[in-house]
């Protein structure tokens, strides 16, 4: 009798082992996983409020729960560029490990050639972008929330060198696009900074538009369209030629709306640069033309701009002292009557 009870129970053990291992039982005590991601060497480092780092390596990252999504981008000129599935982790869980940030911080960006971008808190919770379709690129109304990640799997694939190992990506269950510029390559760092306060900057010409302070960011970092001004000071105003945000409104551009039309600027038009009290500055085509000496500025010595004249102010060589206009809202291409 004894030797046969002992039977069933080395039976039943058996059986309740072959169901847990292969989960069946749902109070399965059987260890998860703890293979991490195969990545190539990073270095990422994290930057808290109070300024405390945080460096992470490809171990480090690999180790952290891993999330995949779809995403894709719509770039400036309306192409529907790298869409697909992506793996990585979300950029919240990465700012947790420095003490996260609260509705009072912003989020800067950096990648490894220099170009940086800052997010509101709201964004960084993914909310407030601008959505397209993946089969139109046509403006969509989200329903679904968006998650930011930093990843480092396109496609099941590890991301090649043009772009990481590590990408910012804006990514969602119903695979939404956002703009291209959100989507920075090569990131290496993290940075938690007080708010940045959002504005919009409004273009008027035959192709009018409204330009948000991420587009206009985008294109004044150094590796873009960016130029710098050192006043008699050491002040240095850091921003965009004005003639590249004419060329973003004076006509499509074939390959990009910053192409600037010459033959429209000889024909002559005067550019209205205006500020949020009706205060304007007038300057002539041909003056602006192609002329990197006149600077719309949104940085003095790296930070942003200062009231009075934030959140852009005229600056340079090509423009003399009471031309230097702050707290510019608006510019405006006046084509001649006729």
């Amino acid at each position: 009798m004894l030797v046969a009870a002992i039977i069933i129970i080395v039976a039943i053990a058996g059986i309740l082992a072959g169901l847990v291992s292969w989960g069946v039982l749902p109070f399965s005590t059987r260890p998860q996983s703890t293979s991490a991601v195969n990545l190539p060497p990073i270095t990422l480092t994290l930057v808290a409020l109070n300024g405390t780092k945080l460096v992470l390596n490809q171990k480090d990252i690999g180790n952290l729960t891993p999330l995949e999504s779809k995403g894709g981008f719509k770039t400036s000129i309306g192409s529907l560029q790298e869409i697909g599935n992506y793996t990585g982790v979300p950029v919240l869980e990465l700012l947790g490990l420095v003490g996260g940030m609260n509705s009072s911080c912003s989020l800067n960006v950096t990648g490894s050639d220099g170009y940086s971008m800052v997010y509101t808190y709201n964004q960084v919770q993914g909310e407030n972008f601008t959505c397209y379709s993946p089969a139109t690129g046509d403006e969509v109304q989200p329903n679904q929330p968006f998650t930011m990640i930093l990843a480092y799997y396109q496609n099941g694939a590890g991301l090649g060198s043009d772009k990481g190992p590590l990408r910012l990506a804006i990514v969602g269950p119903q695979g939404l696009l956002t703009d291209g510029h959100y989507w920075i390559k090569w990131v290496t760092k993290l940075a938690i900074i007080p708010c940045v306060v959002d504005w919009t900057l409004v273009l008027v010409g035959p192709y009018p538009d409204n330009m948000t302070r991420t587009a206009f960011e985008s294109g004044a970092n150094a590796n873009c369209h960016g130029e710098n001004w050192t006043d008699t000071n050491n002040n240095v105003w850091s921003g965009m030629p004005l003639w590249y945000l004419i060329g973003w409104i004076d006509d499509k551009g074939e390959n990009n709306r910053m192409e600037f039309n010459d033959t429209l600027a000889l024909k002559g038009y005067t550019v209205r640069v205006m500020d949020s009290h009706g205060d304007y500055v007038s300057l002539s085509s041909t003056t602006v033309m192609r002329n990197n000496n006149i600077v719309v500025a949104n940085k003095l010595n790296g930070a942003p701009l200062p009231d009075p004249y934030w959140p852009l102010r005229l600056v340079g060589p090509g423009v003399s002292s009471d031309q230097m206009l702050g707290n510019i809202v608006e510019i405006q291409m006046i084509m001649p009557e006729g």
